[in-house]
């Protein structure tokens, strides 16, 4: 697809240009001469002014629909004519970090102004995008460690701050640490923020955790070093106190850890061989996790591995598994394998001497999860912005600037580019809201909704942060 016409005008050429009428061209025909009874050399000269007024119209309305493109006034559907170019979103002067999309008008992006050290801002828009406005902001130094919204009211944000305990060897102790997670929660959208006072607890420092609602939620307590095997625990108040109902399992690594009901939850554990040489260049002897997928039916007191039919690249590679998606019994198994394993080097100064490639597969389960199959390999996936899963046949990938969509689970794939050269989609679970809202962030800064199930974008306006 060709660039824009847009790419080739200035601004300030175009900034006092009134949009022409839609039916331009119509008028322009309309006015032309209709009579036969012309000389032929007559009739061609006419003809020849006509075709130029008529290209000359055609070209003020590509540009100018370059310019609504380029300011996001205007919605791309695929196989535009022409050769117009991708929705290209306006950017912004940082880096959107996190976000948390809740409907179609409400959403919350965390800003990091500048490149190191903050400060960082949560800013919240309930109108789509049309305007933004700044719920929290955290001071140089400090950090957001997590935020998660319920709802269009109920939310909670975790920020870091610097620890003011005396320093400590012992990881998990007070002072191993140089900061310290201070939590608030709001009951209003962010208007409000109260600071929930909780502990500092230490034990759960760098752990993995899942809460299925605003009360209910399980952690695994991965730093607590010399604890075999690790804990697993509850809380049914929202984290103010746990409960050990389990451990993690013996040969188990951690990785996605969720639930999709209070009694079912899964750890989709990932396999990095980390490829380690001793002095003399030979590998370090390297131990797998026991199973990539694990399931629990009691809500985490006992674990049982599920057996996956890899590829048979993923034996001497690694592998990266995604949390699996159910829509009732169906349920969907995203991963990639990467390789191939990189060579010795001596010195490791010098670049790697293998190539290194990307393959994405899903599997399907149509028993709740207990077995898996219907290996497939999908084109873009977890390395190009991941996917989005309508149910279990309709899928929409990302690659780039385009999206590659099947709705036979897999089987066909069709591609069309969505966004100009350049930019990338960002497709994960959160971003979909329901069978016709998605919001993606493409690049570091910049922002694009769809309100028809992705067959149309437009881009949102980032707001101003000072």
């Amino acid at each position: 697809m060709k660039p824009s016409a847009r790419s080739a005008i200035r601004h300030d050429v175009l900034t006092d240009y009134e949009v022409p009428s839609p039916d331009l061209v119509v008028r322009v025909l309309q006015a032309i001469p209709s009579s036969s009874r012309k000389p032929a050399s007559h009739r061609g000269r006419v003809a020849l002014q006509t075709a130029a007024v008529v290209l000359a119209a055609f070209a003020i309305g590509v540009a100018t629909v370059g310019v609504r493109v380029s300011h996001g006034e205007l919605a791309l559907p695929a196989g535009l004519p022409f050769g117009v170019g991708g929705l290209h979103p306006p950017a912004a002067s940082y880096s959107i970090v996190d976000a948390q999309y809740v409907s179609a008008d409400t959403a919350w992006i965390i800003a990091q102004l500048y490149v190191h050290n903050g400060p960082t801002v949560l800013m919240n828009t309930t109108d789509g995008g049309k305007t933004w406005h700044e719920q929290f902001r955290i001071p140089d130094g400090s950090g957001i460690g997590s935020f998660h919204f319920w709802n269009a009211k109920d939310g909670e944000l975790v920020e870091n701050v610097p620890s003011t305990l005396p320093p400590s060897k012992v990881q998990g102790a007070p002072g191993s640490s140089n900061m310290i997670d201070r939590t608030y929660r709001t009951q209003d959208g962010g208007a409000h923020w109260q600071l929930v006072d909780r502990p500092t607890d230490w034990a759960a420092i760098g752990g993995t955790s899942f809460f299925l609602t605003e009360m209910e939620g399980w952690r695994i307590l991965a730093s607590v070093r010399g604890a075999t095997p690790q804990p697993i625990q509850y809380t049914s108040d929202g984290g103010t106190h746990w409960s050990t109902v389990g451990t993690l399992p013996s040969g188990a690594w951690l990785g996605n850890f969720s639930f999709t009901d209070p009694q079912t939850g899964w750890l989709a554990a990932s396999q990095s061989k980390s490829y380690g040489w001793d002095a003399s260049g030979k590998p370090i002897p390297f131990t797998p996790p026991t199973a990539l997928l694990w399931s629990t039916h009691n809500g985490g007191q006992t674990w049982a591995p599920i057996d996956l039919p890899l590829p048979a690249e993923a034996a001497a590679n690694d592998v990266r598994l995604e949390s699996p998606v159910f829509f009732g019994k169906d349920g969907l198994l995203e991963f990639e394998v990467n390789g191939p394993p990189p060579t010795f080097r001596p010195d490791p100064s010098q670049p790697p001497t293998t190539q290194g490639w990307m393959h994405s597969y899903m599997l399907q389960s149509h028993d709740g999860g207990r077995t898996w199959g219907d290996l497939r390999q999908t084109p873009g996936g977890l390395q190009e912005g991941g996917a989005l899963f309508f149910d279990a046949r309709h899928w929409l990938l990302s690659s780039g600037p385009d999206l590659t969509e099947t709705f036979d689970a897999g089987k066909t794939w069709s591609t069309r580019q969505v966004l100009a050269s350049g930019l990338t989609f960002s497709l994960a679970p959160w971003n979909y809201i329901d069978a016709r809202t998605i919001w993606s962030q493409v690049g570091a800064d910049r922002l694009v909704r769809s309100t028809d199930g992705g067959a149309t974008w437009t881009a949102v306006t980032p707001p101003s942060i000072k």
